[in-house]
Order: C-alpha cells, then sequence, then structure tokens
C-alpha cells in the first residue's frame, strides 16, 4: 500500500535533481511512490530521472510538454496513488524522517494537513550552509487548528512543500493549481484552498524540509510577470465565491484582498523599471475592487503597510522615482557585498547588529562574516552566534576581507576605528551607514 505520494516538478534543473530525487528515495518510509513530472526540460533532467527510475521501482517518471508550474503539479495530484500527498521542489531536498513524522502525525490527528518549519540552505563546496525557520511567529503550534476560526493561520508561511496534505481532502474540494504559463506564484491559490476548506491544520515546531536558495530565480523582467499576482488572487477571488458560507466567505476576501495589495507592492522593487508605473496602477486598480467589495478592513493593517501605501495612492509619481532611487542604490550595495568572499564587523553594538540584517536582507549568511573588537574586555562574547574577538587577529590573514565599520560617522569611536585601520594598512573598508538603505517610501 502507497501510503505517501512525493510530488516532484521537474524543469531544467540537472545539477540539483539527483540529490533531490535521492532525498525521496532515502526516506525511512518505504511505502511511498515518488512521481516525477518533467514538464518538457531541455536539459539532462529527464535522462537523470529515466536511470533513476531503472534504480527504483517505486519512481514513476512522466514526460510531457511544457505546460508550467500549475499543470505539472495538477498532473502529479491527479495520477497519486498515496493516502496522502507531499511536494518537493525539484533543487530542494527533505531529511529522511519527514514522511515518517508527518504521517504519523497526521493519522493520530485525523489531519487535513500539517505543515512543519524548515531550514533555508546555501552551499560552499561540499558544506552546507543552513538557517532554520519558522512557518509562523503566533503561538499556534501544536494543535489542531481550524483557519475559518482562528485566520491568524492564514499569517503562516504560505509555501505548499514543507507539507503533507490528505489526498481525500484535496480531492473532495476539487482543490488545484492555478494552471498559469510558467512558474509564478500558482502555489498561492492551492494555499489558500487549503487554509479556506481545511478543518483539521497543525504546525509543527519542527524542520525536515531544505529550502535552496543559491539557485536564484530570474528578476520580473517580462510584463506578464508583472501581472502575475494579480492573476493569481483573480483566481484565488474566483475560488472563494464558490465557498458555501457567506460569512466565512467576507472573511476570506478581507484576507485576500490584504495579501494581494501586499505581495503586489513588496514586488515594486523588483519590477524592471519600466514596468513601476503599470504596477503602481495595478494596485491601485485592485484596492478600489477590494473596497467596493466591502473587503478592504482599515483597523486590520499596520502603521508600516499604511507608510508604503498612502504615496502610492496620491503621490504616484513621486513614488516611482523613490522606487528606482532605491533599486540603484540597492543594486550598488548588493555589487559591493558579493564582490568580497568575507567580512569582518568591526564593532559588536547595534550597528553590528544592523550589518547582520543586511547580509541577512542579501542572502550572503553562507559567507565568512567575523567579528572583532579593538578592546575585547568590555565587549560582548559572541553576537548572534558570531565570537566576539581582538580586531587585530582577525586581520592577519584577512586583509582581502572587507571589514565594514561599525559605528556612527561623526562620533569619537568611528573616528578612532578609522584611525587603527589606516595604522594597520586595511584598504578594503565600508561604513556600515553605506550599506543601510532607506526604505523606498522615505527616499
Amino acid at each position: 500500500m502507497v501510503k505517501v505520494s512525493v510530488i516532484i516538478p521537474v524543469y531544467n534543473v540537472e545539477k540539483y535533481l539527483r540529490q533531490c530525487v535521492e532525498s525521496a528515495r532515502n526516506q525511512s518510509m518505504q511505502e511511498i511512490e515518488i512521481l516525477c513530472i518533467n514538464d518538457g526540460s531541455t536539459d539532462g533532467s529527464g535522462e537523470i530521472l529515466r536511470q533513476m527510475a531503472e534504480e527504483d521501482s517505486r519512481i514513476r517518471v512522466v514526460d510531457k510538454a511544457n505546460t508550467g508550474y500549475g499543470h505539472t503539479m495538477n498532473t502529479g495530484i491527479d495520477m497519486a496513488a498515496g493516502r496522502y500527498l507531499v511536494f518537493l521542489e525539484s533543487d530542494d531536498f527533505i531529511l529522511p524522517q519527514m514522511c515518517q513524522v508527518f504521517y504519523e502525525l497526521c493519522e493520530k490527528h485525523n489531519l487535513d494537513m500539517v505543515k512543519a518549519d524548515f531550514f533555508e540552505f546555501k552551499t560552499k563546496g561540499e558544506q552546507i550552509c543552513s538557517r532554520y525557520r519558522r512557518v509562523s511567529n503566533y503561538k499556534n503550534y501544536h494543535e489542531v487548528i481550524t483557519p475559518g476560526e482562528h485566520t491568524e493561520i492564514f499569517y503562516a508561511s504560505m509555501y505548499t512543500w514543507t507539507c503533507m496534505y490528505r489526498r481525500e481532502f484535496i480531492n473532495k474540494y476539487g482543490i488545484r493549481h492555478h494552471e498559469t504559463p510558467g512558474a509564478s506564484y500558482q502555489d498561492n491559490g492551492f494555499w489558500f484552498q487549503t487554509m479556506m476548506y481545511g478543518t483539521r491544520v497543525y504546525l509543527l515546531e519542527q524542520a525536515f524540509y531544505m529550502y535552496r536558495q543559491d539557485n536564484p530565480e530570474s528578476s520580473i523582467h517580462s510584463r506578464g510577470k508583472v501581472h502575475a499576482f494579480s492573476d493569481e488572487y483573480a483566481f484565488i477571488r474566483e475560488k472563494i465565491e464558490t465557498y458555501p458560507g457567506k460569512a466565512d466567505r467576507q472573511v476570506f476576501r478581507e484576507i485576500c484582498a490584504f495579501f494581494n495589495v501586499h505581495h503586489n507592492m513588496n514586488s515594486l522593487t523588483r519590477v524592471d523599471k519600466k514596468y513601476t508605473e503599470e504596477l503602481l496602477g495595478l494596485i491601485m486598480a485592485e484596492l478600489e475592487l477590494y473596497i467596493h467589495m466591502g473587503a478592504w478592513r482599515v483597523r486590520k493593517l499596520g502603521r508600516g503597510f499604511w507608510q508604503r501605501l498612502l504615496p502610492c495612492l496620491f503621490q504616484p509619481e513621486e513614488v516611482k522615482q523613490s522606487l528606482w532611487r532605491y533599486i540603484d542604490r540597492d543594486a550598488e550595495r548588493k555589487n559591493l557585498l558579493e564582490s568580497y568572499s568575507a567580512y569582518i564587523l568591526y564593532g559588536a553594538g547595534k550597528y553590528a547588529h544592523r550589518v547582520l540584517e543586511v547580509l541577512e536582507q542579501c542572502k550572503l549568511w553562507n559567507k565568512d562574516i567575523l567579528c572583532g573588537v579593538t578592546d575585547i574586555k568590555i565587549a560582548p562574547e559572541e553576537i548572534e552566534g558570531i565570537k566576539v574577538r581582538n580586531i587585530e587577529e582577525l586581520w592577519a590573514g584577512r586583509k582581502e576581507a572587507l571589514t565594514i565599520v561599525c559605528a556612527k560617522r561623526d562620533t569619537e569611536a568611528y573616528a578612532q576605528m578609522w584611525d587603527n585601520l589606516q595604522k594597520q594598512g586595511i584598504s578594503h573598508i565600508a561604513a556600515a551607514d553605506e550599506l543601510f538603505v532607506e526604505d523606498w517610501w522615505q527616499l
């Protein structure tokens, strides 16, 4: 009997594919099937899958024309024979106990789905550098939840791949992905439907899923990408209107409205400059739509949200210029940081913590990050897991690292640190505040 169907959508990922499929093969639970849906790959992915299928009869390979992520995932769901479904992206991998732990939880609590924390990771040669990520900031782990009654669970991570779903539940409500071309946010619609119809959802405070961060996604350069979130949330609105409970539909409309506008606002800093004005127009049109639907709830939105949204509504031209300045400054910052393989934080105070936040935002946490001070006697032992050491000890043999002066300009501390840098002959230097880019609505 097949207990779990692991569905892997595949498109041109030959570099990572074997590791991904092997992680499914190596699950401690043996009663699984591995459905690899090859979405018209033009690299060596198809051949890798055929070789692996010959090695393990649990692997089923489906080759089809390229139709996009949504159709590929739906093909896997339609083919699945397992009692439960797991989605595995083809450049990620899973730890050996995942299916077993998820399955036992689902059976014990009769769950529609379980969602767990996960690891983000990058590779440095053969070394895997990972960070633990929580899916929820609420105290809603380890209890059975009905999302329609406890809507805070909607604000947990919407990722669909660190989950297990009861196949009967998915099929009962006809939950499927939006079949738009390409691979743009079709998981949003699937996630929303599972939250909308789920009555027994469980968040697990453990991590088994490894989410790759060094297979960079392309930027949003095409006009079609600009409309991707809007198209997906139009699909979600259609699904909401078919929901049987009228009172619940209004709650779901409000949640949909928030995420729709929120995602498009976040996209403003990633869109190609020539499409900024078009995306601003979309945001305003969608906001007007939700107001007419009675789905826009001002009292539920935080101050930070309004600080970004109000300028979009009343000063679109100024917002466009601010966005362009932000994009240019952010690119300069990333180019500077990415040109170095190691960083020495000179100082262990609040500026050092802010620099670590910048490195996190730029996805550079897998590089060598060191922290040093002039007087080790009055410094903390560590900051965010990085041991604080004598700065001169760090400079020895690391003259090519970028030293970041973690102090406020025009202060005596900054002047003393800068003087010490000159005496030591350190030439690769950046001031911390050069790396702090203002939020785009403040530029």
